[in-house]
C-alpha cells in the first residue's frame, strides 16, 4: 500500500500547525511565494503519474520472471523490518548518486531549490525521476514482493516529511542513529562545509559508515537552496532547468567522450574546452540573498486561493482518471501545468501573470461548453463545476481590474 496518499491531509495539517507555531514563536520559516512554489512541484510530481510514463514496474516484473526469483512470504515481522532497512540502504545510494551524477541531480535538484526550510520543502518533489528506480533492483532480486517495496518505500518517504523543520533542534542520542531535523538541515544547506552530506532517508548510520556524515555546527548556520539559485517561481522551469543546462553543455563541448561523460559527472564538473565559461557563469550566479521579488497583495491572495482550488482538483483527477476519457485527462494535465506556470508569473510581480491568467480560465469554460459533444462520458456536474469556477475567477479579475492597485510587497 502507498501510504503517502493517505498521509496528504496530515501533511497539510502539519504545515498549518508549523506556520502557526512560527507566528507564535516569532520565528516564521514560511514565505507565501516559496511555499506555493514548493507545493506546486509536489502536486506536479503526482500529476505526472497521469502520463503513465513509468516503466519501473515493467523492468522489475520482467527481471523477476526471467530470473525465476522466489518471492518472500512476508508472514513475519522480521521480514518487514529487513525490507524496511534494506530499502533505506538502497535509498542512501540512490540519494548519494543523485548528488554525484548530473543525470540524477537533474531530477533531484528540484527538491533542493527552496531557500527556506519547512515542512512544505518536504513536498517539493521532482516530476522527472525515471532513472532512480534502478537502485531498488536488488530488493526485487532478493525476492521482496513489489507490494512490500512500495509499502516500505512510502513509509520511508513519510518519515522524511517531519525532518524538514527548523523548529526542532537537537534530539540527543537519536542523532547517532536516525535522520533528524538537525541532520537533514545539513543536507539541504548550500554552505561549502555542508554540501553533499547526510544522504540517509531514515538512518544516519549509512552516512557514518560510508564517510558522508556532517554534524550541524552551532557557529555555521545553514543557508538553504542551490549554490547558483533558481531565481524563478516557474515550477515547470524548476523541473527542467538542469536538464536543459546539461544538454547545452553536451552540445557545446567538442569531444564526443565529454558529451557522454558530462551526464555522469558531478554537477560542478565541466569539460575542459568550456570549463572557464561555465565556471564563471556559476560564480556570477551565486545568490547574494533570497529570491523574493515584490508582488501585490491581490496577486498573493489570488494565487494562494487558486493554488488550493487546483490542488483539490488535481487530487480528484488522480482518483478519477481511470473513469475519464484519455484525451480529457491529458488536456487536464496540460491545463494544470499552464495554470501553475501562470501562478509563478503572478508571484514574480510582473504584469504577465494578470494577462496570461485569462487563457487558463477560458479553457475550462470552453470545455464546459463543448464537453457534452466532445466528451459525452464526462458528467454534467463536472462540466458545471468547471464553468462556475471559470466564471467566478473571471469576475474576480474584472472587479480587481477596476479597483485601486495595491502596493507591491514582499511575498
Amino acid at each position: 500500500m502507498n501510504y503517502v496518499e493517505v498521509a496528504i491531509p496530515f501533511f497539510i495539517l502539519a504545515m498549518a500547525l508549523e506556520f502557526l507555531y512560527g507566528r507564535f514563536a516569532g520565528r516564521q520559516t514560511y514565505r507565501l511565494n516559496d511555499t506555493v512554489n514548493s507545493l506546486q512541484l509536489g502536486v506536479l510530481s503526482r500529476l505526472v503519474d497521469l502520463l503513465k510514463l513509468g516503466f519501473a514496474g515493467i523492468v522489475f516484473g520482467a527481471l523477476v520472471k526471467w530470473l525465476g526469483v522466489p518471492q518472500w512470504s512476508m508472514d513475519s515481522a522480521w521480514q518487514w523490518v529487513v525490507a524496511f532497512v534494506a530499502y533505506d540502504f538502497c535509498y542512501y545510494w540512490k540519494h548519494r548518486f543523485g548528488h554525484e551524477w548530473r543525470i540524477l541531480w537533474a531530477s533531484h535538484v528540484a527538491h533542493h531549490q527552496s531557500e527556506e526550510f519547512n515542512l512544505s520543502t518536504a513536498l517539493r518533489q521532482a516530476g522527472t525521476d525515471y532513472i532512480g528506480f534502478v537502485f531498488y533492483i536488488p530488493l526485487f532480486l532478493a525476492g521482496i514482493p513489489a507490494a512490500v517495496v512500495v509499502t516500505v518505500g512510502s513509509l520511508n518517504l513519510i518519515y522524511q516529511f517531519w525532518v524538514h523543520t527548523e523548529h526542532i533542534r537537537r534530539l540527543g542520542p537519536l542523532e547517532w542513529i536516525l535522520i533528524t531535523p538537525s541532520n537533514h538541515r545539513v543536507h539541504h544547506a548550500r554552505n561549502p562545509l555542508y554540501i553533499d552530506r547526510n544522504y540517509g532517508g531514515v538512518f544516519i548510520l549509512w552516512d557514518r559508515l560510508f564517510g558522508t556524515f556532517q554534524d550541524e555546527l552551532p557557529d555555521v548556520p545553514c543557508e538553504y537552496g542551490i549554490t547558483h539559485g533558481l531565481k524563478s517561481w516557474n515550477p515547470l522551469w524548476a523541473n527542467v532547468h538542469f536538464w536543459w543546462e546539461t544538454a547545452r553543455i553536451a552540445w557545446r563541448t567538442r569531444r564526443w567522450r565529454d558529451k557522454l561523460r558530462i551526464w555522469f559527472m558531478r554537477p560542478g564538473w565541466f569539460p575542459e574546452d568550456i570549463a572557464a565559461e561555465f565556471e564563471a557563469k556559476y560564480a556570477n550566479a551565486a545568490p547574494p540573498g533570497k529570491f523574493d521579488p515584490p508582488a501585490a497583495g491581490f496577486s498573493k491572495g489570488y494565487v494562494f486561493a487558486q493554488f488550493w482550488l487546483l490542488t483539490a482538483g488535481s487530487l480528484w483527477l488522480l482518483g478519477a482518471a481511470e473513469d475519464l476519457p484519455r484525451s480529457f485527462v491529458l488536456l487536464a494535465f496540460g491545463w494544470f501545468c499552464a495554470s501553475f506556470y501562470v501562478q509563478g508569473q503572478w508571484l514574480e510581480g510582473g504584469p504577465a501573470g494578470r494577462w496570461l491568467e485569462w487563457s487558463p480560465l477560458a479553457l475550462p469554460l470552453c470545455v464546459a461548453l463543448a464537453g457534452p459533444l466532445s466528451w459525452p462520458a464526462v458528467s454534467t456536474t463536472l462540466l458545471t463545476v468547471l464553468a462556475v469556477y471559470a466564471g467566478i475567477s473571471m469576475l474576480v479579475l474584472v472587479v480587481e481590474r477596476f479597483a485601486a492597485p495595491a502596493p507591491l510587497t514582499s511575498a
